[in-house]
């Protein structure tokens, strides 16, 4: 079974500002946190209903993105991306097929 620590994040959009969100989080996430030691992997979901982004990444440990997320913290889009009231959840790989 694999060691690696799973993040998904939600973020709250609108009619009005979920384009706008979506470009955000995009950039973030290719130009900074995709280019962060022990990132494997992310992908990035829209609500179908247009409404609503889903992000999830799949680091090598968990304490490669509390690294990352201490180095987050005074990333200049991050003021913007809060806008969009993120909550993560943490897991853990249980099965993989």
């Amino acid at each position: 079974m694999s060691d690696d620590f799973i993040v998904v994040v939600t973020f709250e959009t609108n009619e009005g500002n979920h384009t706008r969100a979506r470009t955000q989080i995009d950039d973030y996430i290719r130009d900074f946190l995709s280019q962060q030691p022990g990132f494997i992997e992310s992908r990035l979901h829209e609500l179908r209903e247009g409404q609503g982004l889903l992000h999830y990444a799949r680091w090598q440990s968990e304490k490669d993105f509390r690294a990352f997320a201490e180095k987050a913290k005074d990333h200049p889009a991050l003021p913007a991306i809060r806008e969009y009231t993120p909550t993560a959840s943490f897991y853990d790989v249980y099965a993989e097929y």
